[in-house]
């Protein structure tokens, strides 16, 4: 007899000790469980385990056989099947729509057929309700790192702030201008040492009050004081006018406008304590957090026009057999696929304050050894290969491939002389780094250079003082690359500030130092190359690729358009009607599909598989 009743609600205590059997000693009659595995599992006290075992035995779930004396190995019976009891469940949260409860359950280590059925991958995809509310469903893979502007990293974050809040300025991708946002105009005073940006009237924010020049001072004083590296040079910021704002400065700066276009530099309310749970902003969507995710809904009153779509619904399950694909609820399962390029690049980086770092030719050697041709002819991958001499695609299509060579690697190690222990080698905590990061293991044994992998998870703070020698990760740009480089290499939360030695990072803030003056695209282009060539010439960091996903959506969700992030914007996004799109909408939906993969690492977006979120997600 099925321990769920008729309508089943999910016992969380009863699935999270089914599941983590389950995972541990596969289907079972009879398991052994400690105390203290109960208390683990459960986190819980040892009073809280045994009530809950008491339940379970009364409601007839399972049967609870006691160790004998302190310590000792007690024994669980399950009075159902799992599979059974899996399929019952789940085929009710997926007729109810319990989205939230299915995020959680697919999250428990049960094998992912049994919880992910076509039912529940159902539930997450674009649908009208009978009201007309016009709804998309989606998921992500990890919980959220940081939401807050000032420290938020990661490109499915800042992804989602962009939604919520605005910035002065915006980097239109397309022209490559920066054009009037919060600010309808801005201008600098002969001497270049103060900038003036005028508001916009009548903007609201989320909880009914408007915009005015104290929200964008107490915006920008935060920012000084929790992210003055984004704003330099910056000696005071005043208002003369409820709808005008200066930024004076020490000294000339050209970069600013463009700075402040950044998800670091998005205005918030000066009189909403910020809270990370409850984001007001002025944005195109309102947030609510939801237990496992969130929820975006249209904003009626923004300024540059209502959503099409009225709902967004985020929730975090764990990872897929299969990529999602984003559908229409009760049309045909049709849909349609293409590959994009990234903006980003896979690298590997040296950790500066490990021993093994200091050694120029063991550098130079792991370069040799880390072949991305070659791991992809071996590895059989089926998405192309788009080798990376730079850190975004254009660039790289316009150099020269560089070779490596195994004999070259065997004669490096060899004056490396290097006798220390295996090398630490750190791996974001996904299946497609993993594997990598196990064939550049492989690889290197070839040669005799022993090297341990290690995954980490996308929270976890890495600097010089952590353990690991090298750092496998991946950054993603935002919609202005030449701001994106230069935001990579500055923010501190990032791998190239935290790894990287000072010396190397001086002589990269001399480089960078000349965006304050750069008033063309060639000459800001110039200063990538240089700091580029003081990355990769002494081999600190390997550039290996850049990653090409695959999107799949169904033909009648319309107007599907990326942003720079490869993720859906959200404001243009709607139900079609179910007639053929016209010969250049579908051309156009065809050649700007957006991503349904998985957040992998790239220091991010990146990686998540919401209709647009990130590989490797480390951040942008």
């Amino acid at each position: 007899m099925t321990p769920f009743p008729r309508d089943p609600r999910p016992d969380w205590p009863y699935l999270t000790l089914r599941a983590a059997l389950l995972a541990r000693d596969g289907e079972q009659p009879v398991y052994p469980v400690t105390q203290a595995e109960l208390t683990a599992w459960w986190a819980c006290s040892d009073k809280t385990a045994k009530r809950q075992v008491t339940r379970l035995q009364e409601e007839r779930k399972l049967t609870y056989t006691p160790g004998r004396g302190r310590g000792h190995t007690s024994r669980v019976a399950f009075s159902g099947d799992t599979r059974r009891e899996l399929d019952t469940l789940t085929a009710s949260l997926a007729r109810d729509g319990a989205a939230g409860d299915l995020a959680r359950l697919s999250r428990l280590p049960f094998p992912r057929a049994w919880v992910m059925t076509d039912a529940v991958r159902g539930v997450f995809g674009l649908s009208e309700s009978p009201s007309g509310t016009d709804r998309l469903r989606t998921v992500m893979f990890r919980a959220f790192t940081s939401l807050d502007p000032i420290t938020a990293h990661a490109a499915t974050e800042a992804h989602l702030l962009a939604q919520v809040l605005d910035p002065l300025t915006r980097f239109d991708a397309d022209t490559g201008r920066l054009e009037p946002h919060l600010a309808h105009h801005w201008n600098v005073s002969a001497d270049g040492l103060t900038w003036t940006f005028h508001l916009r009237k009548g903007v609201s924010f989320h909880h009914g009050r408007t915009l005015d020049a104290g929200d964008v001072l107490f915006t920008l004083e935060r920012l000084r004081q929790g992210a003055e590296w984004l704003l330099p040079g910056v000696q005071a910021i005043t208002s003369d006018h409820p709808f005008r704002v200066q930024v004076h400065l020490v000294r000339p700066d050209a970069f600013l406008p463009r700075r402040l276009a950044d998800s670091h530099a998005l205005i918030l309310p000066r009189d909403v304590p910020f809270d990370e749970r409850h984001l007001v902003g002025t944005g195109a969507f309102r947030w609510t957090s939801l237990p496992d995710g969130v929820r975006l809904t249209a904003f009626d009153a923004h300024f540059a026009g209502r959503p099409l779509i009225d709902e967004v619904e985020l929730y975090r399950v764990g990872p897929l057999a299969n990529e999602p694909t984003l559908h229409v609820d009760g049309a045909a399962p049709e849909t349609v696929t293409n590959w994009q390029e990234e903006i980003g690049v896979h690298f590997l980086i040296w950790n500066a304050g490990q021993r093994a770092a200091q050694n120029s030719a063991l550098r130079a050697a792991v370069f040799e050894l880390h072949d991305i041709r070659r791991y992809w002819r071996e590895a059989h991958l089926p998405w192309p290969l788009l080798i990376a001499q730079s850190f975004y695609p254009r660039r790289s299509k316009a150099r020269s491939p560089r070779y490596h060579d195994l004999e070259r690697a065997r004669s490096l190690l060899v004056q490396a002389g290097y006798d220390g222990p295996p090398l630490r080698l750190w791996v974001l905590n996904r299946t497609d780094a993993v594997q990598e990061a196990d064939w550049l293991v492989r690889q290197a044994a070839q040669v005799g250079l022993p090297i341990e992998p290690r995954p980490y998870e996308l929270h976890d703070a890495l600097d010089r003082a952590s353990p690991a020698d090298l750092v496998m990760m991946g950054e993603v740009s935002g919609p202005d690359e030449h701001l994106s480089f230069w935001t990579a290499m500055k923010q501190p939360e990032l791998l190239f500030r935290t790894l990287l030695p000072e010396p190397l990072l001086a002589e990269i803030d001399a480089e960078l130092d000349s965006y304050r003056t750069a008033d063309t695209f060639a000459e800001r282009e110039a200063i990538i190359d240089r700091v580029e060539d003081l990355l990769l010439g002494g081999h600190h960091i390997h550039l290996t690729h850049h990653r090409v996903k695959q999107r799949t959506i169904h033909p009648l969700i319309r107007d599907v358009l990326p942003d720079s992030y490869g993720r859906i914007n959200f404001r243009k996004l709607w139900i079609g009607d179910g007639l053929p799109l016209r010969p250049e909408q579908a051309r156009r939906q065809q050649e700007e599909l957006p991503e349904m993969d998985r957040e992998r690492p790239c220091q991010g977006v990146a990686a998540e598989s919401q209709p647009s979120l990130p590989v490797n997600d480390e951040s942008r």
